[in-house]
């Protein structure tokens, strides 16, 4: 592996942590307008938020060059970027930060959306990184899995070629390969390689160490956005809000067979195994695409509990709701002897899910946010979204967003506790989830 310092600037105040449960946490946002990230750290045993700041303009001179020539082989031009965005949106949608992998020895693996280079982070020694894990300068996968056991990081690549020609064929198949690298001595190996998509969004490996799963984003439309705004032609948004998303594949492979099976689903995101059945994990299936710089709500999302079989995944029950919109992050924890699933669910509700049910076992309201309504368009975001976590007891639920961290008691039912995140940026937006430390 390669290593790249960064430059980047630290900021310490105080929070008034007074009341809040015990949380180890970091929270991700971008400053709009720029090609910046800052990285706020909740540590519970000090008052204080610790911030680091990075500019990553500079980091892309490792991938542009790459995208160049990727753009004169496929001859792609502005018209041609996903999502209706310029190039200047596409490369800050690329960097913004979306994850957080502890790595062991205080560095944290920071998930970049679209890019070729990991972004390593150390609160500990205040210092920031970008590292080329040498496989052929390809795209890199946004959260990855980090065995804590062996020390190694499993990830997945592909070419930027691939990347630029999906800009013009959204349903081209990639080549993918699947990795898994030591970070004691580098030693990498080549673990399946295979066609499969690019925007790739997860990788986890189920505790039993059978079974890898990865899931693609996508967050493609299924149609160009209209020119004109809904009010001013009603029958055109109505078209595209019908035709919906591109569906979005989730590749599981039996690493004891080497048997793999794709399952279609709505932008599929994130998974998160069970704490007591290492057979069973839960995915969520949004129904968003971007447009432009914004999230378009197409429709709800689900929370699918899925069953690992030697024959093949078995999609055992969902859960959905009415109000079960952008369900940004979904976290699963035990609390009092029952399993729950914690969603956040856009724009100012947190649902609790009976997992061994799959039914409603409570909701949460953060202050009351925007009206959803997909009846005859998608609605676009005008609120950021915000992440979750649980406390180590699973008895309280921290929710944190654009300046703001809220904490609710799982058998009160609401949210008690808020402050606010003193001197955030203006110009800063929540991006991604929570890191849970």
């Amino acid at each position: 592996m390669k290593h790249t310092k960064l430059t980047l600037s630290v900021n310490e105040r105080p929070f008034l942590s007074e009341g809040f449960p015990s949380f180890d946490i970091i929270s991700p946002s971008v400053h709009k307008g720029e090609l910046a990230q800052t990285h706020h750290y909740f540590e519970s045993s000090f008052p204080r938020i610790t911030s680091i700041k990075i500019n990553l303009h500079e980091a892309l001179k490792h991938c542009e060059p790459a995208f160049a020539d990727a753009k004169k082989v496929c001859r792609i031009d502005s018209a041609d970027f996903p999502y209706g965005q310029s190039e200047a949106q596409w490369w800050a949608y690329c960097v913004a930060p979306h994850s957080y992998l502890p790595l062991g020895s205080g560095q944290i693996q920071v998930g970049l959306n679209y890019f070729n280079r990991f972004l390593h982070l150390d609160f500990h020694s205040r210092s920031a990184e970008l590292v080329d894990p040498e496989i052929g300068n390809e795209m890199l996968s946004t959260t990855n899995c980090f065995d804590q056991e062996s020390g190694e990081l499993w990830f997945a690549s592909w070419s930027v070629e691939e990347t630029v020609r999906r800009m013009l064929n959204p349903r081209k198949e990639v080549r993918v390969t699947l990795w898994k690298q030591s970070m004691r001595n580098n030693d990498i190996r080549k673990v399946w390689q295979g066609s499969f998509s690019d925007s790739l969004h997860q990788l986890i490996i189920s505790p039993d160490r059978r079974f890898l799963i990865l899931t693609e984003l996508g967050l493609r439309p299924d149609g160009a956005v209209p020119a004109e705004s809904s009010d001013q032609n009603p029958p055109a948004w109505r078209n595209f809000g019908e035709k919906g998303v591109i569906p979005s594949v989730v590749l599981i492979v039996d690493l004891e067979t080497g048997k793999e099976w794709r399952l279609p689903m709505l932008t599929a995101a994130h998974v998160e195994f069970d704490p007591c059945d290492n057979d069973i994990c839960y995915l969520s299936s949004h129904n968003i695409a971007l447009m432009g710089a914004r999230v378009g709500i197409f429709g709800r999302g689900a929370i699918k509990k899925i069953k690992l079989k030697k024959n093949g995944p078995e999609v055992m029950k969902e859960f959905s709701h009415p109000d079960f919109y952008r369900i940004t992050t979904h976290i699963v924890f035990r609390h009092r002897g029952k399993t729950l699933i914690g969603v956040s669910g856009y724009p100012d509700k947190v649902f609790l899910i009976d997992a061994a049910t799959m039914e409603l076992y409570k909701t949460m309201r953060l202050d009351e946010g925007e009206m959803v309504d997909t009846a005859t368009a998608p609605h676009i975001c005008r609120q950021d979204s915000y992440g979750i976590a649980s406390s180590r007891d699973g008895e309280a639920i921290l929710a944190v967003g654009t300046g703001f961290v809220a904490v609710a008691s799982v058998e009160e039912g609401k949210f008690s506790l808020k402050a606010c995140i003193g001197s955030f940026a203006p110009n800063s937006c929540f991006t991604g989830h929570l890191g849970a430390i």
